[in-house]
């Protein structure tokens, strides 16, 4: 889900669709329908800025990425959650086991409004008449933390069911995990801190701003990395500010 997401992305994609509902829909089928939904692209800023003059044979590419991208989320939904009710019906989960499996599936759930939310930034009219229309680069970082958040959760989960804690009294098992947990934090942090810059990079387009390293352009340090005020916004908006980081926290 996170390769799709990651490949809609890089086709530009993600604005092909400019409507979203919860329980999905069939795709168009007829040249009519698929004339409808293209008549309603071209409204958006993304075809009048960029792609003015796309064939309507072009648009299905990236409509298709996009529509894949919903379903397939929609469709693990269903592959999670019928499994889960009859496992619970049949009393094979503990009411702990429950509960966490509940949290995710709701964080699976709002992630796909995550993404609406996501997606609706970019239909909206950049503040410029020189700015290209995008998403805003702090709902594509909630929509990816997010994504992470629940592999993470889900991963733990099954970890924590088919390996099972060993008696306490195990101290060999003990001394090791204590060295584990030691590092797992830190390095858990530092992974996270690149993939959210990476976010960031994608958001601001930063990523062709600067093509050479360790220098950015002919400067080590770009000149302009702390012109935005507040001060802040340099960290999260101002491309040559967001690439230097995400360079800078690769482990």
């Amino acid at each position: 889900m996170v390769v799709l997401g990651g490949l809609t992305r890089l086709t530009r994609s993600g604005l092909s669709m400019t409507d979203w509902k919860f329980t999905g829909e069939f795709p168009p089928l007829t040249d009519e329908a698929w004339l409808q939904e293209f008549e309603k692209y071209q409204q958006s800023p993304e075809y009048k800025r960029v792609n003015k003059g796309m064939k309507i044979e072009e648009f299905k590419f990236i409509y298709w990425m996009e529509y894949g991208h919903r379903m397939w989320g929609r469709a693990l939904g269903i592959m999670f959650v019928l499994p889960y009710s009859y496992f619970l019906h049949k009393g094979y989960i503990t009411l702990r086991l429950g509960l966490r499996l509940s949290v995710l599936f709701g964080l699976g759930a709002g992630q796909g409004l995550i993404g609406w939310w996501m997606v609706k930034s970019g239909l909206e009219e950049p503040p410029t008449e020189y700015s290209q229309p995008r998403v805003s680069p702090y709902r594509l970082a909630a929509h990816l933390t997010s994504a992470f958040a629940i592999y993470c959760g889900l991963f733990w989960t099954a970890l924590s069911v088919v390996m099972p804690e060993p008696p306490a009294e195990s101290l060999t098992w003990v001394r090791g995990a204590a060295k584990v947990k030691r590092l797992a934090l830190p390095v858990s942090l530092l992974v996270g801190l690149t993939a959210v810059s990476g976010a960031f990079v994608a958001g601001n387009d930063a990523g062709h701003a600067f093509n050479t390293f360790p220098k950015m352009g002919d400067t080590w340090i770009p000149e302009d990395i702390l012109e935005m005020k507040p001060l802040i916004r340099n960290f999260f908006e101002n491309t040559s500010t967001v690439q230097v980081l995400s360079m800078l926290s690769y482990p």
